[in-house]
């Protein structure tokens, strides 16, 4: 991860402090992540840090310094944010990219980053992308205002010793990830979705909107321009290829979100390393006729090469005590607990770009699918009332339910907002709670969501709600991108599927059971939100053949939440040695 940090001193007291606060910033940073290409840079009272740790990753830098109007500017990124609406090179990048901040258009910007933007006057302006996928969490007290991608340098500024926010782990254990401007920390909030922290010189702090929303979702009298969505993703896959080091990993499945985001990179010219899991076969030989049918058809200069990859248990050499502590020093608990499945290594400065079909849910209806589904919605007060239904679960105990209380009737009531009091206000849940939950599984530096640029949300919004259901979005997307996919069938996984994939995917019970088990055996925090009868039963059948995907996904919550208890002890220890 690339450490991106901003602190404001607002009394006398806190600029005392600061240096000594900002030194234990930088060593707790150096020493998860290693020392890469810093910056530091204060005043006395700002102090600003980023490693710049990517350069074997992303061609621009996360750190750009000029001298305007008389005085001097910084700007300071967890990863270089892509323009929408124009091509770039690593020269043309960061003079581009700085007008654009300076005129607060981060709508142009694909939503992949926070910012830090330090003005020539002396204020500050701290900013989370426009859905809100990049990372930003922040802390405001009487003495400081502070701003990261990392949650656990933040403690150093709270008020007082760290503490599990339990009314966030609640809702945690029901969606899998951190709700609202959660944090895992009481007093650590996450920076929502295209909002800003302006501090002026003097301290003073306001929160602003850099983008609204209803400009992307709000109903309207017009149909999905499917030609802008096309040409729009194509300059972000340009821009994704120009302004990183390696040959990016394309990910294709069987599935139409996976073969629409990759006819447009193709299509577009870009190289790529095309990657499907041979998990299941049937995906395996769709893919496999996808990328035959382009043979002879690729530009001079694309590189672009298949590869069907079946995970093995031999690939796990890591003990999960070991995944688990390497994950929380990156996220700190905020991020998806499958990722302890496999080996978690600390990301070094080369990694790579990442291409998948994630955000594709917001243009298929993801809340109301089934047959039937409409009716029940309109017996309802409201239609985000209707997801409540996902949101139940066999093993949360009634403090994780009460949790969310009210929850749904506040997403509805934001919808309304920004111009959705219909049925697509349950898009409006995915796109402004859900979808975020993608960039915080990201290990490095490299996340980047292709299906969240303006004109393909936009376009999402314009659907009408049965289009959603009968997919209408990718086809006509393929169809436009590269014709002959369209007439290639499509794969969707059943459960006997879900069954074998389970037996054959790297599982985190078995590429550790004893641990596993010990956590269950030795409660912390977990019987606080998951019922520990549901717990037993659901460690018998993740030992069977009727063991599913959702049997470990629970239990794997609950692994993670018993650490992030561990986790938040270790982080008052280093605060008291800081103070001391």
């Amino acid at each position: 991860m690339n450490i991106n940090f901003v602190c404001v001193a607002r009394t006398e007291a806190a600029e005392h402090l600061l240096p000594t606060l900002f030194g234990a910033v930088v060593d707790d940073a150096r020493g998860i992540f290693g020392e890469a290409e810093d910056h530091q840079w204060t005043d006395g009272r700002v102090a600003m840090f980023n490693a710049d740790r990517m350069n074997g990753a992303w061609r621009p830098p996360t750190w750009h310094e000029e001298q305007s109007g008389g005085g001097h500017e910084i700007f300071a990124v967890s990863q270089p944010p892509i323009p929408v609406d124009e091509d770039h090179t690593p020269e043309t990048y960061w003079p581009g990219l700085a007008s654009v901040v300076r005129g607060g258009a981060m709508g142009r910007l694909l939503p992949n980053h926070f910012g830090i933007h330090r003005r020539s006057d002396g204020s500050v302006r701290v900013w989370a992308d426009t859905l809100g996928v990049g990372r930003c969490y922040y802390v405001v007290t009487d003495d400081f205002v502070a701003a990261s991608n990392h949650i656990g340098i933040l403690t150093h500024f709270l008020d007082g010793p760290a503490e599990v926010d339990i009314e966030g782990v609640g809702r945690y254990a029901l969606s899998g990830w951190f709700m609202r401007d959660d944090s895992p920390i009481r007093g650590i909030r996450r920076l929502r979705e295209a909002q800003c922290i302006d501090v002026d010189p003097r301290g003073g702090v306001v929160f602003r909107e850099h983008t609204d929303l209803t400009e992307l979702v709000g109903a309207r009298d017009a149909r999905p321009d499917y030609d802008e969505v096309v040409a729009q993703t194509r300059t972000i896959a340009r821009n994704l290829d120009a302004l990183t080091v390696k040959v990016p990993t394309l990910y294709l499945s069987g599935g139409r979100d996976s073969r629409m985001t990759a006819s447009i990179w193709l299509s577009g010219g870009g190289s790529a390393r095309v990657v499907t899991l041979g998990t299941l076969e049937a995906e395996a030989e769709i893919a496999s006729e996808l990328m035959a049918s382009l043979e002879g058809t690729f530009e001079p200069g694309q590189e672009v090469r298949h590869d069907v990859t079946v995970p093995t248990p031999g690939a796990i050499t890591m003990p999960l005590h070991d995944r688990l502590a390497n994950a929380f020093a990156m996220w700190d608990g905020d991020a998806a607990p499958t990722n302890a499945r496999a080996n978690v290594r600390i990301p070094g400065r080369s990694a790579g770009l990442s291409i998948g079909g994630v955000g594709g849910e917001i243009m298929h209806g993801y809340y109301y699918h089934r047959p039937g589904d409409y009716e029940r919605i309109a017996e309802l007060p409201h239609p985000v009332a209707y997801a409540a239904r996902s949101f139940r679960g066999p093993l949360a105990t009634d403090v994780a339910h009460e949790a969310m209380a009210g929850l749904f009737d506040d997403v509805y009531e934001r919808a309304v907002g920004h111009g959705r009091p219909d049925i697509a206000s349950l898009d409006y849940l995915y796109l402004t709670e859900k979808f975020r939950r993608w960039g915080n599984q990201a290990l490095g530096s490299m996340s980047a969501i292709m299906l969240s640029g303006p004109a393909y949300v936009r376009a999402c919004f314009d659907l009408e709600p049965d289009e959603k259901v009968g997919k209408v979005f990718p086809d006509e997307i393929v169809r436009r991108a590269i014709p002959p996919w369209a007439d290639i069938r499509y794969y969707k996984a059943e459960v006997a599927d879900s069954r074998r994939g389970m037996k054959r995917k790297l599982a985190t019970y078995d590429t550790d059971p004893d641990y596993f088990h010990d956590v269950f055996r030795n409660p912390r925090l977990w019987p606080q939100f998951l019922r520990p009868k549901g717990v037993e039963t659901f460690l018998k059948t993740i030992e069977s053949d009727d063991a599913l995907p959702v049997h470990e996904s629970w239990l794997n919550r609950g692994l993670w939440i018993d650490q992030l208890d561990r986790h938040v002890e270790g982080l008052n220890r280093r605060r008291r040695e800081v103070r001391a």
